[in-house]
């Protein structure tokens, strides 16, 4: 009898993290397709990204209308301590969103990595392209250890300010190890 006593409330707590829009931690893709994905901060072209909207409650074609800013933040670091590296709001005049099928949900970031996770999964996502340089402008790769973990975590709201969704993906800078940034990109802080 004691058993059943946390049954219920433990299982009304998994079902409302599956049910609560932006609960799982796994609907954006930095470029849809790739894994690792691979960053390069000089590049001066543009960043894809999509939200998987399969899960989530809303369409992608609603989330296009309805989205008005969306919030980036770059976090580096291990488990629990994460330092932010950039944070940053774009308006939707800034972000071509577009509602296209290019990824899929999974259950757990890692996922991404296996073959069978890649590509889309027949439910419309929500994307959209960042300038390369204006997130990553201000970043050296050489300065981040090869132990640290990269978060690209990304929030979408609505005209009011509503959050609309909430999830990240992990990226890593490119050229590995570099010592310090080629001859073409902008001078760090």
């Amino acid at each position: 009898m004691k058993g059943r006593k946390f049954a219920v409330p433990l299982a009304l707590l998994l079902a409302l993290l599956f049910v609560i829009p932006g609960a799982s931690a796994c609907d954006v893709d930095v470029k849809p397709g790739s894994w690792p994905n691979s960053i390069n901060v000089c590049n001066n072209g543009v960043l894809p990204v999509a939200y998987a909207c399969s899960y989530d409650g809303y369409t992608a074609e609603y989330l296009k209308d309805h989205t008005y800013t969306v919030k980036v933040a770059i976090k580096v670091g291990k488990s629990d301590c994460w330092n932010n590296e950039f944070c940053g709001d774009f308006p939707r005049e800034y972000l071509k969103l577009n509602v296209e099928d290019v990824t899929r949900h999974v259950s757990y970031v890692w996922y991404r990595g296996n073959c069978s996770y890649i590509g889309p999964d027949g439910c419309p996502d929500l994307t959209m392209k960042f300038r390369t340089q204006d997130i990553f402008d201000d970043i050296n790769p050489a300065d981040y250890e090869s132990d640290k973990t990269i978060k690209f975590e990304m929030w979408g709201y609505d005209r009011k300010g509503q959050e609309l969704f909430h999830s990240f993906d992990y990226i890593r800078f490119v050229p590995a190890n570099c010592k310090e940034k080629p001859a073409n990109c902008k001078k760090s802080k």
